[in-house]
């Protein structure tokens, strides 16, 4: 059985949609089975403006893993792969699995499934917002993507959230099938080092974890610190993450709300320094205004440390109010919040110890997998 994914950006990228995509493919691989299980993605780091992935990243990019060089479409944010459909035909698929509603990777390798008569599944990671009400998508969501989601033979979604995103829009799908992202739980055994020991010596840390960039509301992280320091004087605010446009702005806006020695930047961590950071962070905070699922929500639960989060999309279900941590509705609940787990230390081990069994109950890999790996000996 020969698999082949199609995605617009894959690890080294960075993004919760690039890890889940890799955790499938690496996950499904297996040659004892005879699955043989392949990437056709891009060379980019980033889409919107695009960027490319430094040479040095990719030598170690597995002999599965192939890149291909873009082209840009004029006047919108949809870069094509070059040559899809004959590197489509060269690795010779039983089943074609694309990802990412609006993306050429989903768009063209639909076509050729619906060209070969091959089975098509479809990853959606279907969401909207301001950009997508314009007239140019609209009409690509009646158009081309439409004839997408009709070519697939299950769609797959990540959360009941985005089910009923999609069942909205009227989009015809056959089936719905529910995988979520998954937490491989023995990374997080044992003690990590503390990656930012210096910080943490100054006072409890509220971590944050996301590429920084517009959309996922840091702003409201810092705009929240005067009120936490009022109560905390020596709480400290971490970010984590890859500048994807806003860096400059949190710096600006730290300093214009006399913060700025709070607040840290650490850039991208891997992975043993990332989990040592849920561990040693006294609270995760994620203000994003969306999240199709939210993985850092789940990885931060399974280290035991309790989130604070916008209460909004699949948040709620990856991160239930007074089980996985907190969530709020405004600016003012924010700072509340951040305070009663900073202050509380009673109440932040309860939450901890819930939140940890939640994930555990909740995000395995094993049923996740299982379930894809019947769908493609269904399909075959």
């Amino acid at each position: 059985m020969r698999i082949v994914h199609t995605c617009l950006r894959y690890p080294p990228a960075t993004g919760g949609v690039e890890r889940y995509v890799q955790e499938l493919v690496t996950r499904t691989r297996d040659k004892q089975a005879q699955r043989d299980v392949r990437v056709v993605t891009s060379r980019m780091r980033t889409h919107g403006p695009v960027s490319l992935l430094a040479g040095k990243s990719l030598r170690d990019d597995p002999p599965f893993v192939q890149r291909l060089h873009h082209m840009a479409t004029p006047c919108i944010s949809y870069p094509r792969l070059q040559a899809l459909s004959y590197y489509l035909q060269h690795h010779r698929p039983d089943v074609i699995h694309g990802y990412s509603f609006w993306y050429h990777p989903a768009d063209g390798a639909a076509a050729y499934a619906r060209k070969h008569d091959l089975p098509f599944i479809f990853h959606p990671i279907y969401y909207e917002n301001e950009v997508r009400q314009k007239w140019y998508w609209q009409l690509y969501k009646r158009t081309r993507g439409r004839k997408t989601f009709a070519s697939a033979e299950a769609v797959i979604v990540i959360s009941p959230y985005e089910q009923a995103l999609i069942e909205q829009t009227k989009l015809p799908v056959k089936r719905f099938i529910t995988i979520p992202p998954g937490i491989d739980f023995q990374k997080f055994q044992g003690a990590r080092a503390n990656p930012f020991v210096d910080v943490s010596e100054k006072g409890p840390v509220i971590l944050s974890v996301s590429r920084l960039s517009p959309g996922k509301g840091l702003e409201s992280l810092i705009k929240s610190l005067p009120a936490t320091i009022r109560r905390v004087p020596d709480v400290q605010l971490v970010f984590v993450g890859e500048d994807f446009g806003s860096q400059a702005q949190l710096e600006k806006l730290a300093k214009d709300t006399s913060v700025h020695d709070h607040v840290h930047f650490t850039g991208r961590l891997n992975d043993e320094e990332l989990i040592g950071a849920y561990q040693h962070a006294a609270v995760l905070a994620h203000p994003s205004y969306y999240e199709a699922f939210g993985i850092v929500l789940a990885e931060s639960m399974a280290a035991g440390t309790p989130v604070v989060a916008r209460n909004t999309a699949a948040i709620p279900f990856v991160a239930p109010h007074e089980t996985g941590g907190l969530l709020f509705n405004s600016q003012s609940e924010l700072s509340e919040q951040l305070i009663e787990l900073l202050t509380n230390n009673e109440l932040r081990a309860k939450l901890g110890d819930s939140a940890q069994r939640h994930a555990q109950n909740t995000f395995g890999w094993d049923k996740s997998i299982n379930r894809l790996l019947e769908l493609y000996r269904e399909l075959v």
